[in-house]
């Protein structure tokens, strides 16, 4: 029974090992800025991925989304200046579509352009 144990043991450091030797035989030959740069673009996508699926925010992806403080998105909600929802009574989320709304609400016209380039009739 002893032997066994020693034997199974051997077998899965042997494993681990190989594992370990692929690793880095994998390393050897990829460039490591080559591998730096795939893995920014694959998690740039999923950053998009994410904010395009999403509809419901918290309050520290408002703060990411729009470029606010956190503090200043409690302040806003707090004065009831942006819209916002509070099913329980404590914990605050917003909808992507409302903030989209909301944080164009003010349109500004150039000047110098023409009413129809802005989009305005």
């Amino acid at each position: 029974m002893r032997n066994r144990r020693t034997a199974h043991k051997k077998t899965g450091a042997s494993i681990c090992l190989n594992k370990v030797e692929d690793i880095l035989s994998m390393m050897d030959s990829e460039k490591p800025i080559e591998r730096i740069r795939s893995l920014e673009q694959k998690i740039s996508q999923l950053k998009e991925q994410y904010w395009s699926t999403k509809e419901v925010l918290t309050t520290a992806e408002v703060s990411e989304y729009l470029g606010l403080s956190e503090s200043y998105i409690y302040k806003l909600t707090a004065s009831r200046q942006i819209p916002h929802y509070k099913p329980n009574g404590k914990l605050v989320y917003f909808n992507k579509k409302e903030l989209c709304k909301w944080a164009m609400r003010n349109h500004i016209i150039t000047t110098g352009a023409t009413p129809t380039e802005n989009g305005t009739v």
